[in-house]
């Protein structure tokens, strides 16, 4: 790495020019992180509207954010190869001319088509976005301020998500959801004049296979986990997941003998690379499945409607970004090491309230809990996808920033498909164990294939509700310590790998 990245006493820092760039690019997050909890909302209009099949309602939800994965390591070289500015301006034009479109999509298909197109654009906005940063924020402490507000953008569109999509669904169309999206495009495109390029001139073309490699593996790997948390096991969706691994080590070995990589191996040597790779990793996979349950748990135990537990869930998202936006100083005041242990130890308290509590704790205390485990997982993410892009040469930023999306995609799948399905096996435990005498063989069905089901088929039988209830809180409770330990776990590796690693390194 260069001097500027070695000595930040002498790296010149950013100017107003560079801190309205970054306000550019924070708009980008903001759209692209909104546009999936707003999706979610807009779904009931959607289906009464276009009558999209079972099949082609998951489609709509799930192939935008599976393209997005999947070629974002392909457009994050990309981008370094043809210029990181220019690639974004590409993505963002695509995603506001999709976002038009979707807006007067008249079936289903054609959503789903456009949803597609959608999924690629944000795929090159993601990687170029973040590694822009490094080429606009020299100065490491400016650049630890830059990332954070960065990612807290992304918080902030999580949590503003629903209240902006219940708005507008109360207002407009179900379209409105989409078209909200354009004038943050032009917005974007209006002032990328304050966005400084930057393109890797070393004249080596893009390795094609490599691409179909790494789209393939990734697609069909996430496709295959995604279905079989839905809809359980089958040939087809391990079939998938074969095929993805496969290809996941076909590209793997590519990548360790081609002269113009995609996907750098040499920066997994980097220690600070590798450890905050899997730090980001274990940190969803821990917490992935979780966040998922808490939904349910709100209104099949807690018995609230879903713009309840919507409103409330506003607060742990806002302490997610509060705790985003704290990381620069921590690693003023210490080790990113110490600072990100500190933060996860917080994550702990507050998954372990909520394993203690879940079955005579009142909602607030739940609450408090979901809390303090999204504010402490907010500094570790933040300090951890800085040390990512930052640890590596300026030339492979781009790929950098695009391993962060890919773990995370990948961890959050992967998070969902067997904690979630482990979640699913202690329920139906439970529930076996406990079901009351005299109920039928079909609502016993229904009640072992979904917490939602199972109340609606158990309204009137206090009995059944009583014993589904506390199934999905035993559930619920094996979930979050399940994610103490894993947390826990990724303490000591932190403590073990990182402990040396400097502010400046």
């Amino acid at each position: 790495m260069d001097n500027i990245d070695k000595n930040t006493e002498e790296a010149p820092k950013a100017t107003w020019r560079e801190w309205m760039g970054l306000g550019a690019l924070s708009l980008a997050a903001f759209m692209l992180s909104s546009d999936m909890t707003i999706l979610f909302l807009a779904m009931p209009s959607i289906a009464a509207d276009l009558a999209p099949s079972a099949t082609q309602m998951l489609w709509i939800i799930h192939i935008g954010e599976l393209l997005a994965v999947g070629f974002v390591l392909t457009m994050g070289r990309l981008g370094d190869k043809v210029g990181r500015r220019r690639l974004l301006l590409i993505g963002v034009t695509v995603y506001g001319l999709g976002s038009l479109i979707a807006a007067f999509s008249t079936a289903a298909w054609m959503l789903i088509v456009v949803r597609a197109f959608l999924g690629i654009a944000a795929a090159t906005v993601v990687p170029s976005t973040m590694s822009l940063l490094r080429n606009m924020f020299f100065n490491s402490k400016q650049f630890s301020v830059a990332i954070a507000i960065n990612l807290s953008a992304l918080s902030a569109g999580m949590a503003l998500g629903p209240p902006i999509g219940g708005l507008l669904l109360d207002h407009f169309w179900w379209g409105a959801v989409f078209l909200i999206n354009v004038p943050i495009a032009i917005g974007l495109l209006a002032t990328s004049p304050l966005l400084s390029e930057y393109r890797n001139k070393d004249g080596k073309r893009l390795d094609m296979i490599s691409v179909l490699l790494s789209s393939l593996g990734l697609v069909t790997l996430i496709f295959g986990l995604q279905e079989i948390a839905n809809t359980g096991f089958n040939m087809l969706y391990g079939g998938s997941v074969v095929i993805g691994i496969a290809a996941g080590i076909l590209f793997v070995r590519r990548q360790m003998n081609s002269e113009a990589p995609l996907l750098d191996m040499r920066m997994f040597r980097v220690t600070t690379f590798k450890v905050s790779l899997i730090t980001l990793m274990l940190i969803l996979l821990a917490t992935g499945g979780g966040e998922m349950f808490f939904a349910q748990y709100l209104q099949a135990v807690a018995g609230l409607s879903p713009s309840e537990a919507g409103l409330l869930l506003i607060t742990p998202a806002l302490l997610s970004m509060a705790g985003t936006l704290i990381s620069p100083v921590l690693t003023r005041w210490m080790r990113p090491a110490y600072a990100m242990v500190l933060s996860l130890l917080i994550a702990v308290s507050g998954a372990l309230l909520i394993t203690l509590t879940a079955h005579d704790a009142g909602i607030l205390i739940l609450i408090i809990g979901a809390s303090l485990l999204a504010f402490g997982r907010g500094p570790t993410m933040t300090i951890a996808s800085e040390q990512i892009i930052y640890s590596v040469p300026q030339e492979r930023a781009g790929s950098a920033s695009a391993m962060t999306d890919v773990s995370s995609g990948l961890s959050y799948a992967l998070s969902i498909a067997f904690i979630g399905s482990f979640g699913m096996i202690v329920y139906r435990g439970a529930l076996a164990s406990s079901l009351p005498y005299g109920v039928s063989s079909e609502v016993e069905y229904k009640a072992m294939e979904s917490v939602g089901a199972a109340v609606a088929a158990a309204e009137e039988f206090l009995e059944m509700l009583q014993a589904v209830q506390s199934s999905f809180t035993v559930a619920f409770q094996s979930i979050y310590g399940v994610a103490t330990i894993g947390l826990l776990i990724l303490v000591m590796i932190i403590v073990w790998k990182l402990r040396h690693v400097k502010k400046e390194d």
